[in-house]
């Protein structure tokens, strides 16, 4: 690769890691192209990245983003997982955790996530986290249960006066004589 080729891949790896929600780095020495094929297609499919890194020009795209922390662990063969999106870091956390699991030589190193660096043990409990969409229909769940237990408790006092207003019509009509 000669300079200009090198400088022009410092740059878009520096434009990669502009915006960039997440980075999980891992070691990926010992995994076949059948099988790094097929972790890049999955997490092609959670609208990540996924590029073998050549750790002297990743070290230069660092400086001056927020995943420069990441640069004292360029060493050896490195691969770089990242996401511009939000709603996708802990399903490529998942991907990466759960392929690490069926195929012990993919390595989870280390991430970085909204400035904060984190253990390959952070990012098991990163992929524990359920989808942004249930998370939300949690919190919306725990918001609105105060207010559907106080409708419910107005809504009991009406319901137990018909309920006695109905025993006593009931009442009535038994002890009423009946009209020929």
């Amino acid at each position: 690769m000669n300079k200009d080729e090198k400088a022009k891949q410092v740059a878009w790896l520096r434009d990669q890691f502009q915006g960039v929600k997440a980075v999980f780095l891992v070691d990926f020495q010992g995994l076949t192209v059948g099988e790094m094929t097929s972790l890049r297609s999955q997490v092609r499919a959670r609208s990540g990245s996924l590029k073998v890194l050549k750790n002297t020009l990743v070290r230069l795209a660092y400086k001056g983003t927020d995943v420069e922390c990441l640069g004292s662990d360029l060493v050896g063969p490195r691969a770089a997982v990242w996401t511009h999106s939000d709603d996708d870091v802990p399903a490529l956390a998942k991907i990466l955790v759960d392929f690490a699991k069926t195929h012990p030589n993919l390595g989870l190193i280390k991430g970085e996530l909204q400035n904060q660096l984190f253990e390959s043990t952070d990012l098991e409990s990163l992929a524990k986290l359920p989808p942004r969409e249930e998370l939300l229909s949690r919190l919306l769940g725990t918001m609105i249960a105060p207010i559907s237990s106080f409708v419910g408790t107005l809504a009991a006092v009406p319901r137990s006066f018909l309920t006695v207003l109905k025993a006593i019509e009931e009442k009535k009509a038994e002890s009423a004589p009946a009209v020929v």
